[in-house]
């Protein structure tokens, strides 16, 4: 092992054991209060427009592996995103590592690529799916505005810094 394999770093991190500590204490329930109080800001104007009409009572979960945190929320109508308590089957389980669902966020990969890799993996429903990823495919994440596009900025620049530490 040469010195610079010493420190090189893998191509796509996980979320190391320690620092998903913390998110394993907080109850899902709260997790998912929490993504759909910032779906409702951030979607606002596209909820009352009826664009995620499709979704409506649609029980979603999303899983992020290397957190060990699940989010469970449905579309309630004009009132946005409530949490999902229901124990059964969501219809949509869409799964990801924190890195992969940044980089699909960010467009930093496309989604097909990542879908196509299994990197984030959708079970369920599929053509569900489908439909959510082409909505949020043609979003113009900086038309949004709000603090979103520059999160995703410098989200996307600390990912650059880190492909380039690890290539």
């Amino acid at each position: 092992m040469t010195p610079a394999d010493f420190f090189k770093f893998p191509p796509r991190p996980a979320l190391p054991a320690p620092l998903a500590l913390p998110f394993k204490l907080i109850p899902g329930p709260v997790h998912s209060t929490v993504l759909t109080t910032a779906l409702n800001v951030l979607f606002a104007a596209r909820i009352r427009d009826g664009e995620f009409e499709f979704l409506r009572d649609r029980v979603l979960a999303i899983q992020v592996r290397d957190a060990q945190v699940e989010y469970r929320f449905r579309l309630a109508g004009p009132a946005g995103f409530v949490p999902s308590r229901s124990p059964q089957r969501p219809d949509l389980a869409i799964s990801g590592a924190i890195y992969d669902f940044l980089a699909l966020a960010t467009r930093r990969e496309d989604s097909d690529t990542l879908f196509f890799n299994r990197r984030v993996v959708m079970e369920g429903d599929t053509a569900l799916g489908l439909e959510l990823k082409n909505l949020l495919d043609g979003m113009d994440w900086e038309a949004l505005g709000g603090p979103l596009p520059p999160l995703l900025r410098a989200a996307g620049g600390l990912m650059a810094a880190y492909e380039r530490l690890s290539g």
